[in-house]
């Protein structure tokens, strides 16, 4: 009966032009999805969902393992945009994609479900007197958005048996290698970091070795927010106050049904809708709008859930932002002058180092062994929806605090003070991700690198400093074109301002302490396979990672495809030799050197419209609203006042179940 199945009822911007809502929910991603659900739970409201994405919600995009390529054809429309060329990271343009579609980059990311430590809401509460935001009133949101059956009772997990599909289900994952685990244990062990079972306990240490949770169903696929909450038998039965318009692009929000209001006091600025275009993904990759933008009406509220990068966007093309970037530089009317919009953004910056290991005991066996392994893993999955495509591609990870790592010895104080997780001081700077594959980005290096990775295997300690001092900022390129991706200006870590000097000294530490744990692992852990050898780390030949501009993004207009990957000989040899260094002998020079050349990305971007108590300092307040604008709301990663220390999916669906909570209370009874 499948072929006369009902199709998912998505609508164009045509069928939406010039209606009115009780709600606008612009961008599907994460926290859009579980707002615009949330919302249209009550059937007496009308609520419209503005995605610029497809579903495409095709077999292999729920497959956990491969849906995490982004160059794949089966992903949902990837994002890609680089940021402004660096000096700190040798005038590259760091890699920072996203994805465009309903459920956003919950379709293509590693589906690892960590809520953050407790001190970090803590600090939110204390720090930036967000008091309603602290760990005790976050935490019953987090239980309420998962489905969690594994944990049992435990009051600090959800489990929601009747309701299995209509949450984020998660699991704890299989281990995709064998022998590793127990090995890297005891590495950790031997550093001072315990081992433990659930790292989003409350009561879990602020250190140590976690086996982590995923996104993923009982039947082995990915749970994105679309599944989750805008999955067709949703959208079905709700079709008539819930709709959900795709390929749709918000230009613009229109204040108070199109009066003037450009000097008015800011208490008189209204929200009253938006102007929508239609949209098709360009052959660069692009977005750009095939149509005049039309305007839809919000009876209540707008609330904006772009993400980092599109909802500081949407704002500054509206005349919400810095007035000297809007007027000087755009000649865009400043309807209200918010001088946070697009500034302070945030990221886990991370320094990949790689251990040559057999190929047997990482993802490269599906590569190497493409019957054995690749074959029949496929099979496997899809006759149980079980093996190794089941699972991410990190299932282990390991935080810790560099503050409390001892200069000498390079072990971490293990004391219970040291280690609780719910004071601000001790929540962890560093997550070192213990992933079995090349996680090297060979885009942002030059050609010769392909040459030594080549049919080679690793173990990546995926280094991220996930509590940088240093931040970035957005800045328009057009005034008129919601499609252009916005300038970003990645945050710097140049070393001639306190919070980069701060942030370098962490991570000296960090990578060090990496290359600690390496050495415990390949030389006393027990691990058995061999050859296991750390090659690609600081104190290694530069050279081999390429020449610093060729075939870089940063020499690449915006939007254009890297040149394919070589297979000319390497000016190496054939096999890396081991370091000489070791984390005692290796210099802060080589150090340095070695990040600004790896450093990448960690794709977990926040606080580009952070939450504050005034206008002053930040963009919306504790309840999401934009200062200074009535019925006009953000929810997403860039309200976060401060980047978590895990993560960010569950967070940002977090923010969206707390928003969709906030407005209900506000229009209650009316």
């Amino acid at each position: 009966m499948w072929p006369f199945a009902s199709a998912y009822p998505e609508r164009a911007v045509a069928d939406v032009a010039g209606k009115t809502f009780d709600y606008i929910v612009v961008g599907g991603g994460a926290a859009g999805s579980v707002i615009a659900s949330r919302l249209s739970e009550d059937p007496g409201v009308s609520v419209l969902l503005l995605e610029r994405g497809p579903i495409k919600d095709v077999f292999m995009s729920r497959v956990p393992l491969m849906s995490q390529n982004f160059s794949s054809d089966w992903s949902t429309g990837i994002d890609d945009r680089y940021s402004e060329p660096s000096p700190a990271y040798n005038g590259r343009r760091l890699q920072l994609t996203s994805a465009e579609g309903l459920g956003g980059t919950t379709r293509i990311n590693g589906m690892l479900v960590t809520r953050g430590a407790p001190g970090g809401y803590n600090e939110w509460a204390d720090k930036f007197e967000l008091e309603d935001w602290s760990w005790k009133d976050v935490e019953p949101y987090f239980n309420k958005l998962e489905t969690s059956l594994q944990y049992g009772d435990t009051d600090y997990r959800g489990r929601k048996v009747s309701s299995l599909f209509y949450s984020l289900h998660i699991i704890r994952t299989g281990q995709l290698t064998h022998a590793t685990p127990t090995s890297m244990e005891k590495a950790c062990n031997a550093v001072g970091l315990p081992a433990e079972d659930d790292c989003n306990a409350p009561t879990a240490s602020a250190q140590g070795i976690f086996l982590l949770d995923a996104a993923i169903y009982p039947d082995g696929s990915r749970v994105s927010a679309y599944r989750a909450y805008l999955n067709k038998s949703i959208a079905l039965a709700r079709q008539n106050h819930l709709t959900i318009c795709t390929g749709a692009v918000a230009t613009k929000l229109q204040f108070d049904d199109g009066k003037p209001v450009f000097g008015r006091d800011a208490d008189d600025v209204r929200v009253a809708g938006v102007y929508v275009a239609s949209a098709y993904s360009a052959k660069d990759g692009q977005s750009t709008t095939t149509s005049e933008p039309v305007l839809v009406k919000a009876r209540r509220e707008v609330i904006v859930c772009g993400g980092a990068f599109r909802s500081p966007q949407l704002l500054m093309l509206s005349g919400i932002g810095p007035r000297e970037h809007l007027v000087d530089k755009h000649g865009i009317p400043c309807i209200l002058n918010l001088a946070a919009v697009g500034q302070n953004l945030a990221d886990h910056f991370a320094i990949p180092l790689m251990i040559e290991m057999p190929a047997f005991d990482t993802v490269h066996s599906l590569m190497e062994y493409p019957v054995r392994v690749g074959l029949m893993g496929f099979l496997k999955y899809l006759a149980f929806g079980s093996g190794m495509l089941s699972m991410p591609s990190n299932s282990t990870t390991i935080f810790a605090r560099t503050s409390a790592v001892d200069e000498s010895t390079y072990r971490t104080e293990s004391s219970a003070a040291a280690n609780d997780a719910s004071k601000p001081c001790n929540v962890p700077d560093v997550e070192v991700m213990v992933i079995p594959v090349n996680a090297i980005n060979l885009e942002m290096i030059g050609n010769p690198v392909h040459a030594v990775t080549k049919g080679r295997a690793y173990l990546t300690l995926y280094t991220a400093m996930v509590q940088l001092c240093t931040t970035g900022r957005l800045e328009l390129v057009s005034a008129t074109d919601a499609t252009a991706h916005a300038r970003v200006f990645y945050p710097e870590l140049s070393g001639d301002d306190p919070a980069s000097a701060e942030d370098w000294t962490a991570i000296r530490r960090a990578v060090r302490f990496s290359m600690r744990l390496a050495e415990e692992f390949v030389e006393r852990s027990g691990y058995p396979h061999k050859p296991a050898e750390l090659v690609f780390a600081p104190g290694m030949d530069l050279d081999i990672l390429g020449d610093i501009t060729k075939g870089r993004p940063g020499e690449r207009p915006q939007g254009t495809a890297p040149p394919a990957p070589t297979t000319s000989p390497s000016p190496v040899a054939a096999k890396l030799p081991p370091l000489s260094k070791t984390w005692k002998t290796v210099s802060d020079a080589e150090i340095d050197a070695y990040a600004r050349e790896t450093g990448q990305s960690s794709l977990h971007f926040g606080c580009t419209c952070r939450m504050s108590k005034t206008a002053a300092d930040g963009v919306v307040d504790t309840r999401l609203r934009v200062h200074g604008v009535k019925n006009l709301r953000v929810a997403d990663a860039s309200v976060f006042p401060k980047i978590t220390s895990g993560h960010t999916m569950a967070p940002t669906l977090m923010v969206g179940e707390r928003c969709a909570d906030f407005i209900r209370e506000d229009w209650a009874g009316q």
